[in-house]
């Protein structure tokens, strides 16, 4: 019986390679009948099944292996990656236990087993088990990737580094890995020279990219597996429009060799008589910090005027996402990859297509970069252009940029009124109390609430210089996800108290990370929050003024710097925006020592932050803008030149 359930599975292979996946899918069903403990027919049948769209039945048929095989740890990392696929995390979790109690000895369950644990985060977890899978096949392009990117979340650079090279010597024509090696960068810089050896690396990386054009040409498709995406480079706080041109570029051309039809023009067809077909698409709709920043956007329009389309990319949902999906008129989860995405989209003949947050996944870089609807949009998730020539409009808070800002964008820039965004004030916390902290008695705490990857080197010599003014104050940080990225960190800021002479006193404090509520409160414990250079607090200084915890803000050249300057002059607080480094190391160790001023500026804080929550006008006039450029006309709220 088991050679006739063979050959029925060799058949199966047979039929699939032909394009007859309905035949493929009866041959192996007839194999599983004649042996119902062949593992590789299962395998073979439930990935048949999910290429044909046949989700569920491709679950049921991994949950009869498990039943038939339970020992089968491969089997068990196939349900794992089925169960995240289909958005259901905790099953995933707990098919994934399974695999690994079972001890598998193959490197793809493994790298299933690791990619789960990436998805959410996991990342020391995922290190273990991608270490395993290339100890099992070294130098496996897919498995040296996810190792890298593992690695680099955990802060070991050198190995990260080490891991593309062993992908790169494997297959000098995989685009990922080659994408990966050429454009690395670190979480931490050691001081600023490194990061301008970084800056520099990651030019040469680009422009070798480009070279190599007719190399990634020839397996173009790679483009859609791409799993690479600019986000730290922005962190550098400097001009970052040729970079991001060219790595935009490098997609659109790869792209235009697999699917031209993506990078056609699409005709403008919506002539207001209808309701406006826009979309919304990206990883942000859950509870997020850019999910809490856009989610109006989307379901403040009118619903008269507008037919809204969210298409839902990241692996887990929750109340938040619940709240959108019930709002709007299409709720689409894909979970199916970029390829699947973006016919999707094509296929519901958008009017406008909507992504707020290109820059934060991969998948959002390489949407960017094709042509999906007749206008296409981004807004500032993550503030920098995307770079794309298929990008049409970039929409901005008019009040956070520089005067010749739309010099910083490929995209015609959009500047809406107030914070741009329709953003509900959280609710106003009790401070944390300062035992809970560990801050000393009589200690002023000067809270530093960035992720650490934000804090540019530029910003250590501010530090010192309020640590040297105040010896009674105390910074306080959040720790990174990784323990050796906070102790780079750490060990950065400690050099340069060093090398000031100042000693170590436990001027330096991480607290862990902590839910939101929690985070709040010790916003509202602080005697001063000190906003960072070249990347301004966004959602954080938010919170801090709903806190009612006075902010000190120096902004720079990018719209990135000024985000906390802009909040604070709507509110009324333009004392706290100073002019340069002097000044705002003077202003932060006032504030902190100054009883009376501090207490003034709460009760200011509380009169004028009405200006930045809950308020209706942005989403109006981001209503406008939409209309207007469905229309094929430029949004009269165009700040760039005509």
């Amino acid at each position: 019986m088991v050679d006739d359930a063979r050959g029925r599975l060799a058949e199966a292979e047979r039929l699939h390679r032909a394009g007859d996946a309905a035949g493929a899918i009866t041959a192996v069903s007839a194999a599983i009948a004649l042996e119902p403990k062949l593992a590789a027919a299962y395998k073979t049948l439930a990935a048949l099944l999910w290429q044909s769209g046949r989700v569920a039945e491709a679950r049921g048929a991994l949950a009869a292996a498990v039943a038939a095989l339970p020992g089968d740890a491969s089997l068990w990392a196939r349900v794992a990656h089925a169960e995240l696929d289909a958005g259901n995390a905790a099953g995933a979790f707990e098919a994934a236990a399974k695999a690994e109690a079972a001890r598998p000895n193959d490197p793809l369950s493994w790298t299933i087993i690791g990619g789960l644990h990436a998805e959410f985060g996991r990342h020391a977890e995922a290190e273990r088990a991608l270490a395993q899978a290339s100890r099992l096949d070294p130098g496996s392009p897919d498995i040296e990737l996810r190792l890298a990117h593992a690695l680099q979340e955990n802060g070991d650079n050198a190995q990260a580094l080490s891991a593309l090279v062993r992908g790169t010597k494997r297959d000098p024509s995989h685009l990922n890995v080659a994408v990966d090696e050429r454009l690395y960068l670190p979480q931490v810089y050691d001081d600023l020279e490194d990061a301008a050896r970084w800056r520099e690396r990651y030019a040469r990386g680009l422009a070798r990219l480009h070279e190599d054009l007719p190399r990634w040409r020839t397996r173009a498709s790679e483009v859609f597996e791409l799993n690479h995406h600019n986000f730290l480079l922005a962190y550098q706080g400097e001009d970052d429009l040729e970079l991001q041109r060219g790595y935009s570029r490098l997609l659109t051309d790869v792209a235009a060799h697999a699917r031209p039809e993506w990078l056609e023009p699409r005709r403008i067809s919506f002539d207001g008589g209808r309701r406006l077909r826009v979309g919304f698409v990206g990883a942000i709709f859950r509870d997020h910090t850019v999910g809490r920043y856009f989610e109006r956007w989307i379901t403040r329009l009118d619903a008269a005027r507008f037919e809204r389309f969210v298409y839902h990319t990241a692996p887990v949902s929750d109340a938040f996402t619940r709240r959108i999906a019930t709002a709007v008129d299409h709720f689409v989860p894909l979970r199916t990859g970029d390829a699947a995405v973006a016919q999707r989209i094509v296929d519901d003949r958008l009017d406008v297509l909507v992504q707020p947050d290109v820059g934060m996944t991969p998948m959002s870089y390489l949407l960017a970069a094709l042509r999906l609807a007749p206008v296409q949009i981004a807004g500032w998730g993550h503030p920098v252009t995307t770079g794309s020539a298929h990008v049409d409009h970039y929409v901005t808070c008019a009040a956070m940029e520089p005067e010749a800002g739309a010099a910083h964008y490929a995209e015609n820039l959009v500047g809406l009124p107030g914070l741009g965004v329709d953003y509900e004030m959280p609710a106003e916390p009790v401070p944390a109390a300062r035992a809970a902290l560990a801050i000393p008695d009589g200690a002023r705490a000067y809270v530093c609430p960035q992720s650490l990857f934000k804090v540019h080197p530029e910003m250590d010599a501010i530090f010192v210089r309020l640590l040297a003014a105040d010896p009674q104050g105390v910074l306080l940080f959040f720790q990174a996800p990784a323990r050796a990225v906070t102790a780079q960190f750490g060990e950065r800021v400690q050099r340069a108290l060093a090398a000031a002479g100042l000693p170590a006193r436990g001027q330096l404090k991480f607290l862990p990370r902590m839910p939101a509520a929690d985070f709040r409160r010790v916003l509202a414990a602080a005697d001063v929050v000190v906003d960072t250079v070249r990347w301004s607090g966004g959602n954080t200084s938010l919170d801090a003024l709903a806190a009612g915890t006075p902010i000190v803000t120096l902004p720079g050249r990018f719209m990135r710097s000024r985000q906390t300057a802009a909040m604070l002059r709507m509110a009324g607080l333009e004392s706290l925006v100073a002019k340069d480094a002097d000044e705002y190391v003077r202003l932060a160790v006032e504030v902190a020592r100054d009883a009376d001023r501090n207490r003034a500026l709460r009760e200011a804080i509380a009169a004028g932050r009405g200006a930045l929550f809950d308020r209706p006008e942005p989403v109006e006039a981001f209503a406008e803008a939409l209309l207007q450029a469905a229309a094929g006309e430029r949004p009269r709220a165009s700040l760039s030149r005509s």
